[in-house]
């Protein structure tokens, strides 16, 4: 069994009920399609890796923590709906997948047809000519500039490419006819696609836009239980906070962060993720705590963390605003605790041989 699978958010919506169980049948129908999801976003998730090496992992195991992240920030009275548990669980899989090549139907040819490209590969070169480079320079990128615009542009495009991912295929280049998609129940991909592509891309917005670009709560579909119904904004708030909460040391093994050996400005990520513990709940606050205090040498990762951990607040508290104002259920947590000033986040991040100024 995977750890999702023991979370109350799983075992209270997909998972096997006791019997009798009325929704058996549908039930059933969701968890199959989410496992056969899971097992092809997780070779898409695999490839990200390749693609942006300097990134903290990105893989199965982050996307599967997720649900810990969700049940954590979410609370014991939470309540999804088994829809809502397969559509949030869709969002998981595939708001970060646009991070690799392996994520567009036609490869690096596909990311190299839109503006974004061009105007990443101007930048790239103005950058390193010190001039603005000619047309046919800008067709003509050497290897160099190319792999540092094809990983801006993954980066810069994965969430607005993420809203297509439940709904577009792939085909086989040697037999035509073979066809895949991530969602291989093809009622279930009609019904939910939409709403998932829109929840993943959703993670990357002002949240100011949730309530503007998504949909109402959406009914059940025929055959399920009129209970079954959707609410969007309430899974893009739940996807938004657990995935900016994920920050702890199974994003950055040592080992991995040794053998990848990323940039001086990845490494901060690395090293200060790699120190933290997983975050815990206290009253309505998150608490991060550190495995080791930060060295001299680690204060750019300190002061890393305290930016992130000070977001990650900002986030909580935005979104038990809109929760609050639109009348749903509101989240367990709601900030973060010692994130105040610099000296307050010592007392669970502790620094030795420094002591952090805020100026």
């Amino acid at each position: 069994m995977n750890r999702f699978e023991n979370t109350r958010l799983w075992q209270n919506t997909l998972a096997v009920q006791s019997e009798p169980d009325p929704e058996r049948q549908q039930r059933m129908k969701l968890r199959e399609t989410f496992y056969s999801f899971r097992e092809r976003a997780k070779m898409l998730a695999g490839e990200i890796s390749r693609d942006l090496p300097d990134f903290t992992v990105h893989d199965i195991s982050h996307i599967d923590a997720l649900w810990e992240m969700a049940e954590l920030v979410a609370g014991q009275d939470f309540v999804l709906t088994p829809p809502e548990a397969f559509v949030l669980g869709g969002a998981f899989l595939i708001h970060d997948l646009g991070m690799g090549v392996a994520a567009y139907p036609n490869g690096i040819e596909e990311l190299r047809k839109g503006e974004l490209w061009n105007d990443t590969i101007f930048a790239e070169m103005k950058k390193n000519l010190k001039r603005a480079p000619t047309d046919d320079e800008i067709k003509n990128p050497n290897k160099e500039i190319e792999k540092s615009a094809t990983q801006s542009v993954l980066r810069d495009s994965h969430a607005k490419h993420a809203e297509k991912l439940a709904l577009i295929k792939w085909k086989d280049s040697v037999n035509n006819a073979e066809e895949y998609h991530l969602i291989e129940d093809n009622d279930l991909r009609q019904t939910y696609g939409r709403v998932i592509g829109l929840i993943a891309h959703s993670h990357w917005w002002p949240i100011e836009k949730l309530i503007d670009n998504l949909p109402t709560t959406l009914g059940a579909p025929g055959g399920f239980s009129n209970e079954w119904t959707v609410d969007p904004v309430k899974l893009a708030c739940l996807l938004r906070i657990s995935d900016a909460c994920h920050i702890d040391e199974r994003r950055a093994p040592g080992f991995l962060r040794t053998i990848r050996k990323p940039d001086n400005d990845a490494r901060k990520h690395w090293v200060f993720q790699e120190n933290l513990y997983q975050p815990r709940l206290e009253s309505d606050r998150l608490v991060y705590t550190s495995k080791n205090a930060f060295t001299t040498e680690e204060n750019l990762s300190w002061w890393q963390c305290y930016e992130i951990l000070q977001m990650i607040d900002h986030e909580l508290r935005n979104v038990d605003s809109l929760l609050t104002d639109t009348n749903r259920q509101r989240l367990a947590a709601r900030g973060v605790s010692n994130v105040e000033e610099p000296k307050r986040l010592v007392k669970s991040i502790p620094t030795e041989g420094w002591e952090p100024v805020d100026t």
